[in-house]
């Protein structure tokens, strides 16, 4: 059966654009067993402003409608400001983990990343739990894997063993030593460790960032993610890895062909994922692929443009402007049990960045 978009949904954008700036960025989303979908996204000034904080809003009705956004906590750090971007997974159990991380901000005025020097500041992984759906949830709490800065920007999974695991680069802008890790957490995300690497080069100058997996057949796991050459400061085509044993070995890299910046991916069924790839150099836009990965491959069987715009494209000059200047990205996939796709973005329109979905049938 052909894609088909059937839908366009906004979740968030900001109700009182001429009183005040609220931005909506960075949504990550999960069914929960009432048949609610939930989305985690965080709301701030502008798009790296310090105040920055997660925001819980959720559907009833398989994502036509929303509920209004509720912070998910409402910790005051002191001395200085943590902006916090977090994913939502649900556990076997039926409980909720939110992970990703916050840079921590000296003062509102001092950017992320130094536009001279691309220093990056300080950067703290952070969990936070929820037992009722997703009604309230934790404060967020400080995790440590090597004491490296890890770049969790998507949601983790769990394995059918009850394993959770997160794919993510250590992550600085530095031209070398760059790699992907596999962390893991088998007691439910209280602790954490390094299982392995699916992704490096010899000089290690090829980054591996915002990092998407899933479970695939026979407790197999892909990664697909967004590929930097940061000697050459070129974006490559989105590259995939594949594992059999659970993410703790990785086959070759698999260049997907794709020119492609932050993607995501789910299983659909056997053989069979969906992947949703950001576009940002032209042409520009937001594109679904049906794929077969029999055998380890890459094969694309259908497409679907979301959305061509070039002037959603960014300017790659270099990694400070490319971050300068992306409209939209952050894309995840999630079925529906009516068999829909949901797919979501976050997207700069009308002068304010806001938080949308597309209602696709496969």
């Amino acid at each position: 059966m052909v894609m088909k978009k059937k839908e366009e949904i906004i979740v968030y954008q900001n109700p009182d654009p001429l009183l005040v700036s609220k931005q909506g960025i960075f949504p990550g989303v999960s069914l929960l067993p009432n048949n609610e979908i939930l989305i985690i996204f965080s709301i701030g000034q502008a798009f790296d402003s310090s105040d920055q904080r997660p925001f819980v809003t959720k559907s009833k009705d398989n994502g036509r409608t929303w509920s209004t956004p509720k912070q998910l906590h409402n910790h005051i750090y002191g001395d200085h400001e943590e902006t916090d971007t977090l994913k939502p997974l649900l556990l076997q159990n039926g409980n909720l983990i939110a992970t990703g991380y916050a840079f921590v901000r000296p003062d509102p005025l001092t950017p992320i990343v130094d536009p001279i020097s691309f220093e990056v500041l300080p950067l703290k992984n952070k969990i936070s739990f929820s037992n009722d759906d997703g009604e309230s949830w934790t404060k967020p709490n400080s995790f440590n894997v090597l004491n490296k800065p890890l770049e969790l920007s998507g949601p983790c999974i769990q394995l059918s063993s009850g394993r959770i695991l997160g794919a993510c680069p250590p992550f600085h802008l530095g031209e070398n030593d760059h790699s992907g890790w596999i962390i893991y957490s088998d007691d439910n995300g209280k602790t954490w460790g390094k299982l392995s690497e699916f992704f490096n080069t010899p000089k290690g100058e090829i980054a591996a960032w915002e990092c998407r997996l899933c479970a695939i057949d026979n407790n197999g796991v892909a990664v697909i993610f967004w590929t930097y050459d940061n000697v050459k400061k070129i974006n490559l085509n989105n590259h995939i890895v594949y594992s059999h044993d659970g993410g703790e070995n990785f086959e070759s890299a698999i260049d997907t062909g794709i020119k492609a910046q932050a993607s995501n991916l789910i299983w659909y069924e056997k053989n069979i994922i969906l992947t949703i790839h950001s576009h940002r150099e032209s042409p520009s836009g937001l594109i679904i692929r049906k794929v077969n990965i029999e055998n380890n491959k890459f094969e694309i069987l259908d497409e679907l443009d979301l959305f061509k715009d070039e002037s959603m494209s960014s300017d790659s000059t270099n990694i400070s402007k490319q971050f300068g200047s992306l409209k939209f990205g952050q894309p995840s996939l999630v079925r529906l049990r009516n068999d829909e796709i949901l797919a979501t973005c976050w997207c700069y329109e009308n002068n304010q960045h806001i938080i949308k979905s597309f209602i696709v049938s496969t």
